[in-house]
């Protein structure tokens, strides 16, 4: 098992201290797609007040990871359809 890393983040003007078993640089980036998006929404909504412009940055990455994780259902069931069709191609079946 990897040691735990400690690493500080920016997040919104805001420091924080992370304590995670990643690399420090896949911390860092995690951290900075995070300020990225509050930042975009903050622009679109500079009426939301932090708590709700947090909510809305998480559904939308969960929005973001649920597509992709459907997506990557979808590439492995294809991939076992090609592997299942190659195999009773050469009679493996």
């Amino acid at each position: 098992m990897a040691d735990r890393v400690r690493t500080t983040v920016t997040i919104n003007g805001e420091e924080y201290q992370i304590k995670g078993d990643m690399p420090e640089e896949v911390i860092k980036a995690i951290a900075q797609h995070v300020d990225s998006r509050l930042r975009t929404l903050k622009q679109r909504h500079p009426q939301l007040n932090m708590t709700r412009l947090c909510m809305l940055a998480l559904l939308n990455m969960a929005e973001d990871l649920y597509h992709l994780q459907e997506q990557n259902e979808e590439l492995v069931r294809s991939m076992q359809e090609d592997w299942r069709k190659r195999a009773v191609k050469n009679g493996n079946l």
